[in-house]
């Protein structure tokens, strides 16, 4: 493995550490435990993919588990300096439950994704007629993909505070709500995020337990 996949893992661990969470995925002790294929060619376990910029789009690294060729649990991606991006969850290859969004590694955003079953033409979803509130069956085509479904909240990545509330069926807004704050709350969140461990220029490390060279004969 090239020694920047390994730092792009290392910078990974530091990540999600900063996130005060642990990786759900076990991580891989040797070289020869990640990116791996089936009997049939397919992406199987686990890997890093690295995407070169392209396009006047930023290259990025990703990381997380295929089910035989089909993305599945959490995966992270990091910009081209192992800022963190985003933690997105899929099934079947596609986005299915939560999403978290980063700027430079702050949270900005954490919303739902509902995966449709692609394997039908046509997929349900119950949800709750906002007009007057009753239960009902929304038939939706599988093409779609994923929609938003569920409550998106949008945070400003400089203080950590709540800005905006998305609420999405079936990739439908029904609500919105903006919050605004005084000048008194922006210094307060200003100084609460200040004394941040992350903003106090302590970089993180992983524990030992996690500090695993994947560069053979290391």
């Amino acid at each position: 493995m090239k020694i920047g996949a390994y730092i792009a893992l290392v910078l990974l661990c530091g990540s999600l550490g900063a996130e005060g969470q642990a990786m759900n995925s076990p991580v891989p002790k040797r070289t020869d435990d990640i990116n791996k294929t089936d009997s049939r060619g397919l992406k199987n376990g686990m890997w890093l993919n690295k995407q070169s910029s392209r396009m006047g789009e930023d290259g990025f690294s990703e990381f997380g588990t295929y089910d035989h060729g089909n993305k599945t649990g959490l995966w992270y991606k990091l910009n081209g300096e192992g800022e963190l991006l985003a933690i997105e969850t899929f099934r079947n290859n596609i986005l299915d439950g939560e999403v978290k969004y980063y700027d430079k590694g702050k949270l900005t955003c954490v919303g739902y994704y509902r995966g449709l079953n692609p394997a039908h033409d046509f997929d349900t979803v119950r949800v709750i007629d906002p007009t007057d509130e009753k239960e009902v069956t929304r038939i939706i085509p599988t093409d779609k993909g994923t929609m938003r479904h569920g409550m998106w909240r949008f945070y400003d990545p400089e203080n950590g505070r709540l800005v905006r509330e998305e609420d999405y069926q079936v990739d439908e807004m029904i609500y919105h709500k903006d919050y605004d704050y005084s000048k008194e709350d922006s210094v307060y969140y200003q100084k609460r995020n200040a004394g941040m461990p992350h903003n106090k220029g302590r970089a993180y490390q992983p524990p030992l337990s996690k500090q695993v060279s994947y560069i053979k004969g290391s």
